[in-house]
């Protein structure tokens, strides 16, 4: 009688379908600068923080909003990992690539920075209160500190909104990486001129700078 109880469960259970997770998939964004470094400068080491997001967006779950004040999460369409530590990993690799720094660190360096970059992600989610014109909506507060005294140097809100090109998820996300693109893009060129006004500063405190070394590195040459 065990034996035959025994052989009906392993059939059964042999029967049974194998658990998928619920089909559930992961994105990534894959936003990267795709163009020559800038000139570089030799004072400037930036740390970047890891940013904070606002807590209607604080989950890995895609984020559709569908009314005025109606949001919904998409439980089998998330992010790998937390869109914060995503955003920031793509912001620091970004501004690294960029050649503005002399050097970008890297969490739990032991380096001593001359600047803090720091970031609120606002809004993150796809706009589909239009059905006839989804779209990706990004909005990051970005502020750039400088460490000897604490003061800010810049603080700038960006926004970028991009196309849903078809009702799916890897569309959402091909939007949003070209909303973290725009954004990017425009910190980068809001940071030529900040930057350099501090290298400039800084030069001067230190009493060893020299028109000549504009040649080098120089406001006129990061554009």
């Amino acid at each position: 009688m065990l034996k035959r109880l025994m052989i009906v469960i392993m059939v059964i259970s042999g029967c049974a379908p194998k658990r998928t997770a619920y089909n559930q998939r992961n994105f990534v964004l894959e936003a990267s600068r795709n163009r020559p470094p800038q000139k570089i400068s030799k004072e400037i080491i930036l740390d970047v923080q890891s940013f904070n997001v606002d807590t209607t967006f604080s989950t890995k779950s895609l984020v559709y909003r569908k009314g005025p004040s109606e949001y919904e999460t998409d439980f089998y369409n998330q992010f790998l990992i937390g869109p914060d530590d995503m955003i920031t990993e793509k912001t620091r690799s970004w501004l690294s690539e960029s050649g503005l720094v002399k050097l970008v660190l890297e969490p739990g360096s032991y380096i001593d920075a001359t600047n803090m970059l720091e970031g609120n992600i606002i809004a993150l989610y796809g706009d589909f209160r239009d059905d006839s014109s989804p779209k990706a909506t990004m909005k990051i507060s970005i502020f750039l500190i400088e460490i000897s005294d604490k003061s800010v140097v810049f603080a700038k809100t960006y926004e970028a909104a991009s196309e849903i090109k078809s009702q799916t998820a890897e569309a959402l996300v091909e939007a949003f990486d070209n909303c973290l693109r725009q954004i990017l893009t425009e910190l980068e060129k809001d940071l030529i001129e900040k930057l350099w006004n501090f290298w400039y500063i800084l030069k001067n405190k230190k009493g060893n700078y020299s028109e000549n070394e504009d040649d080098e590195t120089g406001k006129d040459t990061w554009k």
